[in-house]
């Protein structure tokens, strides 16, 4: 029996990237963050289908990262609508900035990602890398955003959100791994920023990617993301990394509760998931530093699903969680246009 009528994972990617020639044998992780932006990614939806089908997913919201291209992703949404549907990133801009074809500045990155999202093709942005991409200078050490650059820089592109109508995507977590300076992705590690973003524009929602829980065990960034959610009205949490636990926190607060959470795993990224019998978390996704970068397409679903399915709620709340939140916040098309699938939502 499937868990919900209809599932929705709201964070995916479809494309995967072929890094064996560019790691020339290393299974160090450090060594695939260095070059996981200068691969091309190919169109991996024949896995992400087969695990579909497999596992009563109905749609997923697929997204660019890390060299995974938007026009790859517009493809496959055109060969699938009924199953796809696409976030943009504008990639093609951060790579002139990067090669120093263009300087950098965040009215350029959000006018590109206005262009992309004009198009009609995409249904939101994400995922949320918001790093300044300028060609590095011999000799000299990289400049670091400030807190308040990051701020105006957020509000920035959620300017872009309202004007489009589309959720803003803010990210927390990190999967732990890849050697990620504190400086160089500082609004991943710092989810209570998120109150001043919300306070600022109170009508744009906001989605945590990963509320907290990315890679490990550690509850701290997900008690943070906890605490944004309570307070206010226009934030959401992303579940699919959470055990089973995680969930009871969220659903027994009376501001937040199932109305603000939206499942999405980050399929295609092949964390692994780590097992530690009779302990708490008796599993959790980490990349193991010791093991080394996986080799198979890690099935995050099958653990994340399981997570979900031991919660003992009413099927009304797990439907909101699984895919009517997504139908909401993200304008979905439901199966045959059949309306009233959800309980309905303030």
């Amino acid at each position: 029996m499937k868990l919900g009528r209809f599932i929705v994972d709201t964070h995916v990617h479809s494309q995967r990237h072929a890094a064996g020639k560019a790691l020339k044998g290393s299974k160090d992780y450090d060594n695939l963050g260095k070059v996981m932006g200068q691969m091309e990614a190919y169109d991996n939806s024949p896995r992400l289908l087969y695990d579909m089908e497999c596992y009563g997913v109905d749609m997923c919201i697929i997204e660019p990262a890390f060299g995974m291209t938007n026009p790859n992703n517009v493809d496959q949404v055109k060969r699938y609508p009924d199953k796809f549907a696409a976030s943009c990133w504008p990639k093609e801009y951060q790579d002139k900035c990067a090669a120093g074809e263009e300087e950098w500045t965040i009215e350029g990155f959000c006018d590109a990602l206005a262009d992309l999202l004009k198009t009609g093709n995409f249904v939101g942005i994400g995922e949320m890398v918001l790093i300044p991409m300028r060609k590095p200078k011999e000799g000299q050490p990289p400049r670091f955003q400030t807190e308040e650059e990051i701020i105006k820089n957020c509000l920035k592109v959620m300017e872009v959100c309202r004007a489009y109508k589309v959720p803003m995507r803010y990210h927390t977590g990190t999967p732990g791994g890849y050697a990620i300076a504190y400086h160089g992705a500082q609004f991943t590690y710092n989810p209570l920023w998120v109150h001043t973003l919300a306070v600022a524009m109170p009508d744009v929602p906001i989605i945590l990617e990963h509320a907290g829980i990315e890679g490990g065990w550690w509850e701290w960034f997900y008690e943070c993301c906890l605490h944004v959610a309570a307070s206010h009205k226009n934030i959401y949490l992303e579940t699919g990394r959470w055990w089973t636990e995680l969930y009871y926190k969220a659903l027994n607060d009376p501001s937040v509760g199932a109305e603000k959470l939206l499942w999405g795993t980050d399929w295609g990224a092949s964390l692994p998931v780590y097992s530690q019998l009779n302990r708490y978390p008796p599993g959790y996704t980490r990349q193991d530093l010791k093991q080394g970068i996986p080799r198979h397409q890690v099935d995050i679903w099958g653990w994340s699903l399981k997570q979900i399915q031991r919660l003992d709620i009413n099927q009304d709340d797990m439907n909101l969680i699984l895919g009517g939140n997504a139908v909401r916040l993200y304008n979905l098309r439901t199966p045959g246009g059949l309306t009233r699938m959800f309980k309905f939502v303030d």
